[in-house]
């Protein structure tokens, strides 16, 4: 009987897994896509996994704790200039990227090197400063040697260490005070139908603004799931008529 039930677990498990890959699968987070402009140049070289680039179950960054099984070498002491020079309009501290928003620029500032993976597939290919692997930037015209660090391309995809021109991220988010700054809802507002989230994080019944937030901030998951590849730009909510913005913006 306890065998039927941990095989049920198991079951259960991977249909888990095989749902969530098959929204990253093809998408452009899939760097192991051989149709993606920006891709590992012999896909082959990472057993065409598609985690791989991002996660790993045995031997991940302990330094590193905004992402689970974090795999790649990241340069947390990188510097980023902020929205509003460090304060909103509303008057509100910007500070620098919580560890959840840095996972999302170590690929995204330019600066950290996308094809950096600690734990290869396989055996014998781990290194705690990160293998870099054969790459590519665009669509294999040109590949990156591998043992060379490749950046993200100029371009919308490339962020860059000036976030002064993005959604301020690393903010404290202040919709529960009475006279709330940029029109902010209260944290306990329900999330309209269609908005995609895991798991409730702040505890009250949900999903709601407050289960957006990481430590009370606004943070590039906020917005975005890496792993939703079915709306554009990861989006958690498809933004038509502004309808992500105005799930925290009463305007």
């Amino acid at each position: 009987m306890r065998k039927l039930v941990f095989a049920g677990v198991i079951a259960s498990v991977g249909l888990m897994a095989a749902s969530s890959m098959a929204t990253i699968d093809g998408s452009k987070h899939d760097l192991s896509d051989p149709n993606n402009k920006i891709r590992a140049a012999n896909p082959a070289d990472v057993n065409n996994e598609i985690c791989a680039f991002c996660h790993t179950p045995h031997g991940s960054n302990t330094n590193f704790v905004g992402a689970p099984l974090w795999n790649k070498a990241i340069d947390t002491t990188v510097t980023y200039q902020v929205y509003g020079g460090g304060q909103t309009t509303g008057g509100t501290t910007v500070d620098q990227p919580g560890d959840v928003s840095r996972a999302c620029l170590s690929c995204h500032d330019g600066v950290n090197a996308i094809n950096s993976i600690i734990n290869l597939p396989g055996s014998g290919g781990w290194s705690s400063t990160g293998n870099l692997v054969a790459f590519t930037v665009d669509g294999g015209t040109t590949t990156i040697p591998a043992g060379t660090a490749a950046t993200m391309p100029a371009g919308i995809t490339q962020i860059g260490t000036d976030l002064r021109n993005d959604h301020p991220v690393g903010v404290v988010y202040r919709g529960d005070e009475a006279n709330p700054p940029a029109s902010l809802k209260p944290t306990s507002t329900a999330l309209p139908a269609g908005f995609v989230i895991a798991g409730d994080r702040d505890g009250n019944p949900g999903p709601t603004i407050g289960d957006l937030l990481r430590a009370g901030k606004i943070e590039c998951v906020s917005c975005h799931d890496p792993h939703l590849g079915q709306n554009p730009t990861f989006l958690r909510l498809p933004n038509d008529n502004s309808a992500l913005c105005l799930t925290c913006h009463a305007k």
